[in-house]
C-alpha cells in the first residue's frame, strides 16, 4: 500500500496502523517528516521537498520504477488531490486516480459545486443552495435564505473555505472573482461518519456527534458515538454516485425539532477517526481487507449495524489539546494530565508521533503565555 501526502495533516498519521492489522505493508511518499512516515507501521518512506508541483513531478519518476508498484494507492489529503485534478491528462496520473474514483466522476470529489448538484438530483438531502457569480447573485441569495448565510468556495477543506455571513454589509466584501455557494443555514447539531467504500458499495460506517471541535468550523476535537436511522441510505447513495474506492468521511447536521439529516460535505480521503470504529462495534480493518479482496463481496456482507460499546465523549488527541489552549480552557488542558479516563487517547503505540504532538502542543503553550 502506497499513501500519498502533501500536506502535514496530523489526522492521517492513524491510517498506516489500521492498514498494518489488515495485513499490508506500507509505504509513505510526501514532504520531509510527514505525518504518517512517522508511523512505526511504515516500511518504506521516500520524502520529496519542495511545492506541490516538484512534489507531482517526483511522483511521476517514483511511480515509473517497477519496485514502486502498490496494490492500492490513497490520496492523503485534499491540496494534493486537487493538484492531481489538474493534471488529470497525463496518464500516470490517470493511473493513481483510478485508485480512488473513475475520471468521470472525479469533479464529485473535487467541487462542492458539483457534488452538492448531484446529491440534489439524486434526492440526497442537502442545504438549499444557490450558485453566486456575481454580487447580485448573492445578495438574491442572501433575500432567498436570509441570515446567517453559509458560503463555500468550491474547493477547501478543514472549514477554511466555509463562511458564515451575518449581514449584508458582510456579503459586500466577498471577493465574487470566482464562484461561491450560498446555503441556508441549518439549526441543529454536527455530526460525522467514516465509512469504507469498495467501488462504491459500501462495506463499512460509523457515526458520531462532534461534541468538540478545534475551531467553529475546524476538525473534531471530541466525538460522541451514535447510529443515525437513514443515515446507511445517504452514504450509500453518495457511494453509487462517485464510485469512491477507499476511506472516507461524511459531515452532515441533524435539524433540530425534525431530526432531519442534511448532507454537508464528503471528504473523499481517510479522516482522523479511522482507528476508532471499534469502539463503535464496526470491524473497519476487516472491511479494509474485502476492500482489498480480489474477488466480489456480497451485498449481504456490511459492517455498517453500529453497536455502540462506547458511550462517553471521546477526546481526540491532539486535536482537543489543540483546541483548549487556542480557545484558554486550561482545565480542559489540564484533564489531559490528572484524567486517567483521556490517557489511552494519547496514542502511546505511535511513539514518533505523540512526541512530535506534544512538542506542538508546547510551542502552542509557549505563544499562548508570551509577554506582550
Amino acid at each position: 500500500m502506497l499513501i500519498l501526502t502533501f500536506a502535514y495533516w496530523e489526522g492521517l498519521s492513524r491510517l498506516p496502523a489500521v492498514l498494518h492489522q489488515a495485513g499490508c505493508e506500507v509505504s509513505v511518499f510526501g514532504p520531509p517528516a510527514n505525518y504518517p512516515a512517522l508511523s512505526r507501521y511504515v516500511t518504506r518512506r521516500t520524502s520529496v521537498a519542495g511545492d506541490i508541483d516538484q512534489l507531482l513531478d517526483q511522483l511521476k519518476q517514483y511511480l515509473a520504477q517497477p519496485q514502486h508498484q502498490a496494490d492500492w494507492i490513497v490520496i492523503g489529503d485534499d491540496p494534493l488531490l486537487y493538484a492531481l485534478e489538474k493534471r488529470q491528462q497525463q496518464g500516470w496520473v490517470q493511473q493513481v486516480l483510478r485508485h480512488c474514483i473513475a475520471l468521470d466522476k472525479l469533479g464529485f470529489a473535487t467541487s462542492k459545486i458539483q457534488f452538492l448538484q448531484a446529491c440534489q438530483a439524486a434526492d440526497i438531502l442537502v442545504p438549499a443552495f444557490q450558485i453566486c457569480h456575481t454580487m447580485q447573485n448573492l445578495q438574491q441569495a442572501a433575500q432567498r435564505f436570509g441570515f446567517p448565510l453559509v458560503l463555500k468556495e468550491a474547493q477547501g477543506y478543514a472549514g477554511l473555505a466555509v463562511r458564515i455571513i451575518h449581514t449584508m454589509e458582510q456579503c459586500a466584501q466577498i471577493d465574487l472573482s470566482h464562484a461561491w455557494i450560498a446555503q441556508e443555514f441549518i439549526t441543529g447539531r454536527l455530526l460525522s461518519a467514516s465509512a469504507v467504500f469498495r467501488h462504491g458499495q459500501l462495506l463499512s460506517l460509523f457515526s458520531y456527534y462532534r461534541s468538540r471541535t478545534w475551531g467553529e468550523l475546524g476538525p473534531s476535537a471530541a466525538i460522541q458515538f451514535q447510529s443515525f436511522p437513514g443515515l446507511d441510505d445517504i452514504v450509500q447513495r453518495s457511494g453509487t454516485l462517485s464510485g469512491f474506492h477507499g476511506l472516507c468521511g461524511f459531515d452532515l447536521i441533524q435539524q433540530e425539532g425534525s431530526g432531519a439529516l442534511y448532507l454537508l460535505e464528503q471528504n473523499f480521503r481517510p479522516t482522523l477517526t479511522l482507528d476508532l470504529g471499534r469502539l463503535a462495534g464496526v470491524d473497519v480493518v476487516a472491511a479494509l481487507k474485502r476492500m482489498l479482496a480480489d474477488g466480489p463481496v456480497s451485498e449481504e456482507w456490511r459492517q455498517s449495524a453500529q453497536h455502540t460499546q462506547h458511550k462517553a465523549v471521546i477526546p481526540l488527541f491532539p486535536q482537543d489539546v489543540f483546541r483548549a489552549v487556542d480557545s484558554g480552557d486550561f482545565a480542559g488542558l489540564l484533564r489531559w494530565i490528572w484524567d486517567p479516563r483521556y490517557w489511552p487517547y494519547l496514542r502511546w503505540h505511535e511513539p514518533r508521533i505523540a512526541l512530535r504532538n506534544w512538542r506542538h502542543v508546547a510551542a502552542k503553550l509557549r505563544l499562548r503565555i508570551r509577554p506582550v
